[in-house]
């Protein structure tokens, strides 16, 4: 079910450069929501653009969830300055959810605000004790609010090599296909269009399974603006509309990526 739900600012504080972390009292979405899915913002009261804000949900427990989000214009310039007892207009949970992951041994990889969506899905694998790797890339180290931990299988990496492990994503991800076979590992996948591009073809190249949660402007959030339109692999497909063309707000944010045109990510 999705809830329009008056939420209040528990907290909102800078946990790595230029990202932000806050906690919203949001009972009913807290209760409803699944890792992967997201809620639509208006970050103020006074807010007259047409679209709200997409965010992904990166927890919900105990009547909170929280959202991990990067300044990038106005809207998340204005959520910024949240401050406790902020009463936030929001609408969710949206969209799907990440499935399928008890089967093979999951390797979960974020980059960006990416990691929202990636980080819940690491507590729901924990919860279930499913063993699994997290990998998370950055350009810098100020840009990682997470610790690496190889001995626990979180593996953080920098474009420069200042943290963690130099190189992106695939660096690391290349060393473990090679002490895991490829049919023996899922790829679960969020970040920024050219580490998604990235990932993508890693898995089309090696023939890993591999489901990616987009992110895009998805203005109304319920499939009616049209606006999140995503290219699907049509080859053997009939030539209509929606065998054509998904929404990433109602049909994702999770897809499959045999699913999807990934050229068209």
């Amino acid at each position: 079910m999705i809830y329009n739900e008056i939420a209040k600012v528990i907290s909102n504080e800078k946990i790595a450069e230029n990202i932000y972390k806050a906690i919203l009292f949001s009972p009913n979405i807290s209760k409803s929501s699944k890792p992967g899915q997201f809620i639509n913002i208006l970050p103020s009261k006074n807010w007259d653009k047409v679209m709200r804000r997409p965010m992904s949900i990166a927890s919900q427990e105990n009547d909170e969830i929280s959202i991990i989000y990067k300044i990038f214009g106005e809207g998340t310039e204005l959520m910024s300055k949240w401050k406790y007892q902020d009463e936030i207009d929001i609408i969710g949970p949206l969209g799907n959810f990440w499935e399928d992951f008890s089967d093979k041994l999951p390797v979960l990889i974020g980059g960006g605000v990416g990691i929202a969506p990636i980080m819940n899905l690491h507590d729901l694998l924990n919860d279930l004790k499913i063993e699994h790797i997290v990998i998370v890339g950055a350009k810098v180290k100020n840009e990682h609010f997470m610790n690496h931990d190889p001995d626990n299988n979180i593996l953080l990496c920098t474009d420069d090599g200042s943290f963690g492990i130099k190189g992106n994503v695939l660096s690391p991800l290349s060393e473990i296909i090679k002490v895991n076979k490829n049919d023996g590992i899922k790829i679960f996948a969020c970040g920024p269009t050219p580490m998604m591009k990235a990932v993508a073809s890693f898995s089309l190249g090696h023939d890993i399974d591999c489901d990616l949660a987009l992110e895009t402007i998805m203005a109304c959030g319920i499939g009616i603006c049209q606006g999140c339109t995503i290219v699907k692999n049509n080859k053997y497909l009939d030539n209509t509309y929606r065998d054509k063309y998904a929404l990433a707000c109602l049909d994702g944010p999770v897809f499959k990526l045999r699913d999807l045109e990934y050229d068209y990510l």
